[in-house]
């Protein structure tokens, strides 16, 4: 009972009543004036002791208000020692508090946790604010740069100025190649950015991942592919000519006169050695062709106008072949920073391609191609160029960007790797999806 608030505050107002009571009662009947002094100091106490009392509990409702504030909940609240619904009151305060201290080990679990991961990738990664000032740089940038510490942006000057400026000028989703050399060492640098905000402020990181020894790989695996395409192509053209230089010289070597037939072969091994000779030198010619493509002239184009131009140009041609075709454009303007001149090279290629996939050797019934601009989750433009021909095998689909790979009877090779390659100059990218008897969609990022 005693530990019942209702109960304690009833004690306590029945001593205040008597004090009251014995006050009065010795103010106008005694002159005990002593007794009348401490009766008031008495009473005064009494008072006190309820109004403390009874505040406790906004004392300690305050106590926990800033305990949140101050991110402190490490208290404790007890108040069974004034009834069951003050205990049930201070155990949700206790219930809270354990509930903020779990929500802060678990944050501190999962910081460590991506901390952990941040130390560790094998990517290098730089965060820096609106000011410049590094908030983060993780161990492998550290191995990359040689340098312990980064205080702002400014001190990558120190490592390599082109490094410096890259990383300025990269903006959100910016992928950059840059060539550094640390320490003697050539590094290959993929940049990329990302920029984002948290509690109101500005961030950019970077991922810079040293390429090198991939790109060294590719590069050699490159040249592989081809040395065996070019010695295929000059073997084909060689081996005949230097057969038929033997067989003339053979001949010039015997000692009786030549026949008029005999003439007559050697001159048709000339001409056969001569016109090799000229596919040979337009093979050489197509080759220096493909390494020669002007750099692009950037300038804003509207994709929908430049389509348009490209369906102008083959319309005679779908009209002659009977071909489907069809133009998606979205209402509002799609606006990209290209080369118009070199985009609409690789989409005339494009729909060549699949002008022939259509209406070539195995027509088809219905022959379609579809030209669509498109904008992505991500606001990037795409151009697809989609035809419903035979498709490409898969042992094919992974050959048709190498030089001089052709599937045609009479086709260079380089009409897609000079397509690609446009694209990549152009930071963008050329892909192709196709299946056996449905058809092919060739896809241009930018």
């Amino acid at each position: 009972m005693l530990k019942n608030f209702k109960f304690n505050l009833f004690i306590r107002l029945l001593l205040l009543i008597g004090l009251v009571l014995a006050l009065v009662y010795f103010y106008q009947n005694t002159d005990h004036y002593v007794t009348i002094f401490i009766l008031a100091l008495i009473l005064v106490i009494v008072v006190w002791q309820i109004v403390r009392y009874v505040d406790q509990t906004n004392r300690d409702f305050t106590s926990f208000l800033l305990g949140i504030k101050y991110e402190d909940f490490s208290a404790t609240y007890s108040g069974h020692h004034k009834g069951k619904t003050f205990g049930e009151l201070y155990e949700a305060f206790n219930q809270i508090n354990q509930k903020f201290l779990n929500i802060r080990s678990e944050q501190e679990a999962n910081h460590n946790y991506l901390q952990t991961i941040v130390e560790n990738v094998d990517v290098g990664l730089l965060c820096f604010d609106e000011d410049d000032k590094v908030v983060l740089m993780n161990k492998r940038l550290k191995e990359i740069l040689k340098k312990p510490y980064l205080l702002d942006v400014y001190y990558l000057k120190q490592v390599d100025d082109m490094l410096f400026e890259t990383i300025k000028k990269l903006e959100h989703g910016d992928r950059e190649l840059v060539k550094i050399n640390v320490d003697n060492e050539l590094l290959q640098l993929s940049l990329q950015a990302v920029e984002f905000k948290m509690k109101k402020n500005a961030f950019k990181l970077v991922s810079l991942q040293n390429i090198h020894g991939e790109l060294e790989e590719q590069e050699l695996i490159s040249w592989q592919k081809l040395i065996r395409v070019l010695t295929h192509e000059i073997m084909n053209s060689v081996t005949p000519i230097a057969s038929l230089a033997t067989t003339m010289e053979s001949m010039l070597q015997e000692d009786e006169p030549l026949t008029e037939p005999e003439l007559a072969d050697i001159r048709m091994a000339l001409k056969t050695i001569n016109r090799r000779s000229e596919a040979l030198l337009k093979f050489t010619e197509t080759y220096r062709n493909l390494t020669r493509v002007p750099l692009p002239t950037f300038e804003t184009v509207d994709a929908r106008e430049m389509l348009r131009r490209v369906e102008m140009l083959f319309r005679p041609v779908f009209a002659d072949k009977a071909i489907d075709f069809k133009m998606v454009l979205p209402e509002k303007p799609v606006f990209i920073e290209a080369d118009p001149g070199l985009i609409e090279q690789v989409l005339i290629n494009l729909v060549k391609n699949a002008i022939e996939a259509v209406a070539g050797e195995q027509k088809q019934a219905d022959p379609e191609i579809i030209l669509r601009l498109e904008r992505l989750s991500n606001q990037s433009p795409v151009i697809r160029v989609v035809d419903n021909g035979p498709g490409i095998d898969e042992e094919k689909i992974g050959q048709i960007f190498m030089p001089f790979f052709t599937t045609k009877k009479e086709g260079s090779g380089i009409g897609l790797s000079l397509s690609r390659q446009i694209m990549q100059m152009h930071k963008g990218s050329l892909a192709v999806l196709s299946e056996l008897d449905e058809g092919t969609v060739f896809t241009l990022r930018f």
